[in-house]
């Protein structure tokens, strides 16, 4: 398990399997945040290749979209995250594809469901050679991954157009957009928010990150969600 910030303000990503709208929010996002560019790097959608308009702002920008993983890292080298959106289906080999790639530092697999067999093989292959799996997350003012936190209304209600000084944990993609918001009512906010998953055996664990916070100097709270129960 990596130690440490996952991303930061000049993190840039790949997406796997076009989505328009998930990929318009993170750009959304990343206007907001007041990035000089945005953090989607390019786009991976198999068997095609082109370019995809999107909006960062008033500007029309084009983001290359690539047929193959390979030639997606190869074209972007900086970009060390990799947001897969395909089903549970074939979310497995893609992102052992993924891991395998060295520019590679994190995984983020959106789907659940994924056969435990596959993902026991992606939790050993993550953890020998020092990379992270995770279902989503955000770092307030910095990154976020596919529709994390919801709308521009509510991340500006939830104060994380910026960073605070809570790092948050929970199985539950869903719970954490609802934590956001407690959160935001009652300190300064979030600085970083992850999501596991809800997998008999998720690619990271709550510990992980807790001690990964736990080298953040910004983050001086931790609270970590399982079920209905709140821990601090």
């Amino acid at each position: 398990m990596a130690t440490g910030q996952l991303c930061s303000r000049t993190t840039q990503a790949l997406f796997y399997n076009y989505k328009q709208l998930p990929i318009q929010r993170v750009i959304d996002f990343d206007f907001l945040c007041g990035r000089e560019t945005p953090s989607v790097a390019g786009i991976i959608n198999p068997g095609s290749e082109g370019f995809q308009k999107f909006f960062f702002g008033q500007e029309e920008i084009a983001i290359p979209v690539h047929a193959a993983i390979e030639a997606a890292c190869a074209a972007h080298p900086t970009a060390d995250i990799f947001i897969n959106f395909t089903s549970f289906r074939s979310a497995a080999a893609s992102s052992m594809a993924a891991l395998k790639q060295p520019t590679i530092k994190v995984v983020a697999i959106i789907a659940e469901g994924v056969p435990e067999s596959d993902t026991k093989h992606l939790i050993a292959y993550a953890r020998a050679n020092n990379k992270v799996c995770v279902v989503v997350s955000i770092q307030a003012g910095a990154f976020k991954i596919g529709d994390t936190a919801g709308t521009i209304d509510n991340i500006i209600q939830c104060k994380l157009y910026r960073p605070g000084s809570v790092g948050y944990v929970s199985k539950s993609g869903g719970m954490s957009n609802e934590m956001y918001n407690t959160v935001a009512r009652v300190t300064d906010g979030i600085y970083e928010g992850i999501a596991i998953g809800g997998d008999v055996f998720p690619a990271s664990t709550l510990f992980d990150h807790i001690l990964r916070f736990n080298n953040i100097p910004q983050v001086i709270y931790t609270n970590y969600a399982c079920g209905f129960c709140l821990f601090g």
